[in-house]
């Protein structure tokens, strides 16, 4: 009985995934990379407060890689230091219309991109979704500065029977819900045909900095490597401005934490080898190993 209430579940997420790609998905032009000077490994960065000891500690091993960065790690002074070959921002409100967006994410994402566009003076692929191609601000940001090439990949959730899933991560047509910006690094680092992937500042220690205040409001205190003493416990919002429910922000942590569970075993069918170099992280898909160079 319980064989067949998963297997109807999955039958319900596969045609649910299928009908998604159908509508949300781009089929051409898909991660499309004309650099053949691609090594067989990359480092991931994440922006966790353990960073700064892991590139203190790995930096001299870095040119044997091809470095990833994610989100605002260019307000750092790390962005020109170590130049990363990829830079990946996910999260949609980047490329929303202005309309739909509060002052607080209007200005971050005008300090993100200023920083990138004025700091960027080496050759950098910017990885985003598909969204970002009809964006107005994203291609205006690509003609202030010729070093910078996008590359576009779908963030379509896909879920269901693995059989049918991952020639559809193959193709890049979809992904585990990318709840967190590592999720879509991951696979798209896959998809680029790297063979070994270290995560590096993957802290994701979102569960002890959870709290709710006497008025009943779920905070979360995000801490970044760049900002980590100058933040205190917020509410997470969506687009409308609506603080997240305390059930809400959990989910959303299960999701990411289940992805890299779902990652874990598609890598492993692409022989791909994943290794979590971080100082401290709480994710416990990917074995712990120190990044060794070739």
């Amino acid at each position: 009985m319980v064989k067949l209430k998963i297997s109807f579940q999955n039958l319900l997420l596969t045609l649910e995934s299928l009908l998604k790609i159908l509508i949300q998905s781009k089929f051409r032009n898909i991660l499309h990379v004309d650099d053949g000077d691609r090594k067989k490994g990359c480092i991931l960065l994440g922006n966790g407060p353990s960073l700064p000891a892991s590139i203190e500690k790995y930096q001299s091993k870095f040119d044997a890689f091809d470095l990833v960065c994610v989100n605002n790690f260019a307000f750092s002074q790390y962005y020109t230091q170590i130049k990363p070959k990829i830079y990946i921002i996910s999260a949609p409100i980047y490329f929303m219309k202005d309309e739909a967006l509060s002052p607080l994410y209007l200005n971050l994402r005008d300090q993100v991109f200023d920083n990138i566009a004025d700091k960027t003076t080496w050759k950098l692929y910017m990885m985003v979704p598909f969204l970002a191609r009809k964006c107005a601000y994203f291609q205006r940001f690509l003609a202030k500065n010729a070093h910078i090439h996008p590359l576009y990949f779908n963030t379509t959730p896909v879920e269901g029977f693995k059989r049918i899933a991952y020639p559809l991560y193959q193709k890049g047509l979809g992904m585990p819900r990318p709840h967190n910006v590592l999720i879509p690094g991951i696979m798209n680092c896959i998809k680029l045909q790297y063979t070994t992937i270290y995560l590096v500042g993957a802290d994701h220690s979102w569960l002890t900095e959870i709290s709710v205040n006497p008025q009943n409001e779920a905070l979360v205190h995000h801490k970044h490597f760049y900002d980590e003493n100058e933040t205190k416990p917020e509410k997470m919002e969506d687009y409308v401005v609506r603080p997240r429910k305390l059930h809400e922000i959990v989910h959303k942590f299960y999701l990411t934490f289940k992805g890299y569970w779902d990652i874990l075993d598609y890598a492993k069918k692409k022989d791909v080898q994943i290794y979590n170099a971080s100082e401290h992280s709480m994710i416990d898909a990917f074995e712990r190993q120190e990044i060794r160079a070739y």
